[in-house]
């Protein structure tokens, strides 16, 4: 039935969708777990549905042995009675301006019920396009843009995706690679539902090959910098009305403090330093520039003051 897979309280009209999933492997810079919550947060966002209880049933396991409660599903009690039956956070938000954020986790069994239902979701909103963004961790040098790469669900999305900075990635194409969630679902709407377009961001988060005294790796464990040139892409893609400033202030205290960090341990380990500078002669990336679009009145008055103004006599 329907709504064992799907539970939408209210349809709001929608054109757009940003999905992530927290408890996933492409979490690098808490990118995917953690931007759509902050989006829900800043944009005050309303719940409007879930996925339903043939998903939470079918899609995942009551536990993981040695992992304590992270993957056993939620549940509440008041009292001692119970309050809330086991629940899974698969749930759709109305963040308005035609938005809509799905945040969820990702499923461990049967990614066929899941897509179902995700892929349902976005025909009952009439969702036009939906992204999902996710992250890996690398060596990025921090203070510079994250590179920013894509796979798409059909062929005629290439060319307005080329105006974004994105790398086309060809993931897989020589040796077996599984997909992570985002690549998993752009590849069953290419292949088994074909009406929906659907796209996958994926961001460099930066990640160096050493360790603190406790016993961690050097990086930016939740990079708003990430969350910043994945956005800048977004609100132009999507005509978001969102305000970038918070991200971007975030991101360049995290990126010039992870800076001071790699700074300290080039000057105290040749080694560390010999490392740190190849990530920076090696790194690269495709710059996002945000086009202008001129008003088309005055882009035609543009065109009669060019075309009314007098030839330049030729130098003889």
């Amino acid at each position: 039935m329907a709504d064992e897979l799907l539970i939408l309280q209210e349809k709001p009209s929608a054109q757009y969708m940003i999905a992530g999933w927290r408890r996933q492997w492409s979490n690098g810079g808490a990118i995917s777990g953690r931007l759509p919550r902050y989006l829900t947060d800043k944009l005050q966002a309303r719940k409007i549905g879930e996925m339903g209880p043939r998903v939470s049933e079918k899609c995942y396991p009551f536990q993981v042995a040695g992992t304590h409660d992270i993957y056993r599903p939620g549940v509440a009690y008041q009292d001692g009675l119970p309050s809330r039956a086991f629940y899974r956070e698969n749930v759709f938000y109305d963040a308005g301006n035609g938005l809509i954020v799905f945040r969820g986790e990702e499923p461990w069994l049967h990614i066929d019920i899941y897509a179902e239902a995700f892929f349902q979701a976005v025909r009952e909103l009439g969702i036009k396009q939906t992204v999902a963004v996710e992250g890996v961790n690398g060596p990025v040098p921090p203070d510079l843009e994250r590179r920013i790469s894509c796979v798409y669900s059909k062929p005629e999305m290439r060319d307005t995706l080329e105006r974004y900075g994105l790398r086309f990635s060809s993931y897989g194409s020589d040796t077996r690679q599984g997909p992570t969630i985002g690549m998993a679902l752009v590849s069953l709407a290419h292949y088994e539902h074909p009406d929906i377009e659907m796209f996958r961001l994926g961001a460099m988060s930066p990640m160096y090959p050493f360790v603190t005294s406790t016993n961690e790796q050097v990086g930016i464990s939740r990079d708003h910098r990430s969350f910043y040139d994945i956005m800048r892409r977004l609100k132009s893609m999507f005509k978001l009305d969102i305000d970038l400033a918070e991200l971007q202030a975030l991101g360049d205290a995290e990126s010039s403090d992870l800076q001071e960090r790699l700074d300290r341990i080039a000057a105290a380990n040749p080694s560390a330093k010999q490392v740190i500078d190849q990530v920076r002669a090696d790194y690269n990336f495709t710059p996002f520039v945000e086009s202008v679009e001129l008003d088309p009145a005055l882009d035609r008055a543009l065109e009669d003051i060019l075309r009314n103004s007098p030839e330049q006599p030729s130098n003889s």
